[in-house]
C-alpha cells in the first residue's frame, strides 16, 4: 500500500504526477465492467441563496443490455403484434429491449467533472445511482468558462484502463433568476393519442416518434431569449434513449428529464397507465423549490391532467407560475378548463389548438399573463 503522508503540492510536477497516479488508481477500480452500459440522464445545478455555492444533480442507470427473458410475454400482454413493415418491427424490438435489460444493483460509479472525481451513491435495484455535487460559484466559473455551452456542464462516467468507451452526461445549469419552460412530452410535442389505449401503445412501441406541428419552432423561439426547459412526463425512463433521439431530431432545446420509474420484472405492468398526477406534482414542484426566484411556464395538454395538476400548482405557487398553456389534444367542453382553472385569472391560461395562437415573444407572453 502506497501511504502518502506529506507532499510540498506547491511543485506544478509533483501536482501532475499525483494526480496521474490518483486518476489511474481509480480507473482501476471502476466498477463498470466492459458488458455493462452506463446512460447519464439530463439534470439541473442551481445556485444557493447565497450564490456561493452550486448544487448539481447526477442520475445515471447501469445495466447490462442483454436479459434471458421471454419477450414474447411482454408481447402478447401489450396486445401488440410486431409491427406491419421491417422498419416498425426494428423499433418495436429495440423499444421493448429496453424493459428486459439486467439492471446492475449496488455498483459504485465515480464520475470525472474538470480535473476532479466524485464518488456517487451505489446503484439501486433498478439499476439507477444518484449523487449531490456542492461546488463552490468559483468552480462553477471555471469550468463553465471551458464547455462549449454556458449553461451546462459536462462529464465522463470513470471506466477501466482497457475500456475505451465513453459515457458522457450533461447537467443544466439554472441561474438564480430567469425563465424555465416545464413541458409534457406526450400530446404536447409528440402524438401518442393517451386515450386510446391501443393507439398508445402502437406510437409508443411499434411506430416512429411523430412531433406536433408547431411545437419545436415555439420552443426554439423562447429558447433563444434565454427560456430554460424541463421535460416533465410519466413515460418511462426506459424511453429516455428513444425520446432524446427524437426531441433533438425534431430540433427541440435541450432540457433536463424528469420520467417515472419502472420495472417490468417487479410486475408492475399496470404501474405504465397509473395517474400521472402524482408523479408530474412532485417533478414540478421539486423544480420550483430549486428555483424559487425563477418564473415558470406550465405546457401541456388535454388529453390527461395537466389542466388540473397545472392549475393546482398555479394556486400553491401564485408568484412562479407565470403562464399555462394546454394544447387542445382532445375535443373538451369550454366547461372543464372553467371548472380546472376556477378562480386563477383568465389571463394565465391558454387553451390553443394551433401554435400560431401562442406569443413566440416571452416577454408580450408574460405581460399577457399579469393580471
Amino acid at each position: 500500500m502506497l501511504i502518502i503522508r506529506s507532499i510540498d503540492f506547491s511543485d506544478f510536477w509533483i501536482k501532475i504526477l499525483f494526480s496521474s497516479l490518483l486518476l489511474i488508481s481509480i480507473h482501476a477500480s471502476s466498477e463498470i465492467k466492459s458488458d455493462e452500459i452506463v446512460t447519464f440522464f439530463p439534470t439541473i445545478g442551481y445556485p444557493n441563496a447565497h450564490k456561493t455555492e452550486w448544487t448539481l444533480q447526477i442520475h445515471g442507470w447501469i445495466y447490462e443490455p442483454e436479459w434471458s427473458g421471454d419477450l414474447r410475454e411482454f408481447t402478447h400482454f401489450l396486445g401488440l403484434n410486431n409491427g406491419d413493415t421491417f422498419a416498425e418491427d426494428k423499433l418495436f424490438q429495440e423499444r421493448k429491449r429496453a424493459f428486459f435489460v439486467d439492471n446492475q444493483r449496488g455498483k459504485k460509479i465515480s464520475i470525472q467533472l474538470g480535473n476532479k472525481l466524485y464518488p456517487l451513491d451505489p446503484s439501486t435495484e433498478n439499476g439507477h445511482f444518484y449523487g449531490i455535487l456542492h461546488l463552490s460559484t468559483h468552480e462553477v466559473m471555471q469550468l463553465r468558462a471551458n464547455q462549449t455551452e454556458k449553461n451546462r456542464l459536462s462529464f465522463t462516467a470513470i471506466t477501466r484502463p482497457k475500456d475505451t468507451r465513453i459515457f458522457k452526461g450533461e447537467v443544466q445549469l439554472l441561474e438564480e433568476q430567469g425563465i424555465s419552460v416545464i413541458s409534457d412530452i406526450d400530446d404536447t410535442v409528440k402524438i401518442s393519442n393517451v386515450r386510446d389505449k391501443k393507439a398508445l401503445l402502437a406510437n409508443t412501441f411499434t411506430h416512429p416518434f411523430q412531433a406536433v406541428e408547431g411545437m419545436a419552432t415555439l420552443y426554439q423561439a423562447w429558447s433563444q431569449q434565454g427560456a430554460e426547459f424541463h421535460y416533465v412526463s410519466a413515460s418511462p425512463w426506459q424511453l429516455y434513449p428513444a425520446l432524446a433521439d427524437f426531441l433533438a431530431q425534431s430540433h427541440f432545446p435541450l432540457g433536463s428529464f424528469h420520467l417515472r420509474s419502472f420495472r417490468w420484472k417487479d410486475g408492475d405492468f399496470f404501474n405504465l397507465f397509473k395517474s400521472s398526477q402524482p408523479h408530474k406534482l412532485e417533478s414540478i414542484q421539486s423544480l420550483i423549490q430549486t428555483g424559487p426566484h425563477r418564473r415558470f411556464i406550465l405546457v401541456g395538454d388535454s388529453g390527461e391532467q395537466d389542466p388540473e395538476i397545472y392549475a393546482n400548482i398555479a394556486r400553491n405557487h401564485p408568484q412562479a407560475i407565470v403562464k399555462i398553456l394546454i394544447r387542445e389534444a382532445s375535443s373538451e367542453s369550454e366547461s372543464r378548463y372553467q371548472t380546472a382553472f376556477k378562480d386563477l385569472p383568465t389571463s394565465l391560461w391558454q387553451v390553443f389548438k394551433n401554435t400560431v395562437k401562442v406569443e413566440p415573444d416571452l416577454a408580450k407572453l408574460i405581460r399577457i399573463s399579469e393580471p
